[in-house]
């Protein structure tokens, strides 16, 4: 999902994770980073730390999340942007 707010049709082929809505209404805008690219995410409660590839990254009402593929597994995960160190498009040396 880049460039466009995600839709219902999306979800369902597996393009994005969210819909940000308000009544029914998206109200989510394309925030302007790569997608996709490599990241690591940090659970702000358990501090649960996953690899993931960022398909996703919407804005309103001052909240940025961000969706994403968590690596070696078929989970999707969305969380605020801050919880994610982003890594850029080029796969990371582990």
């Amino acid at each position: 999902m880049s460039q466009r707010s995600a839709t219902e049709a999306d979800i369902n082929d597996g393009a994005a994770v969210f819909l940000l809505q308000s009544e029914g209404v998206n109200i989510g805008a394309p925030m302007s980073l790569d997608i996709p690219q490599y990241a690591i995410h940090t659970d702000g409660e358990t501090g649960e730390i996953s690899n993931v590839v960022v398909i996703q990254a919407e804005e309103a009402n001052g909240q940025q999340v961000t969706g994403a593929f968590v690596v070696g597994s078929n989970k999707f995960m969305a969380g605020l942007v801050n919880e994610f160190k982003l890594l850029g498009k080029s796969k990371p040396e582990l």
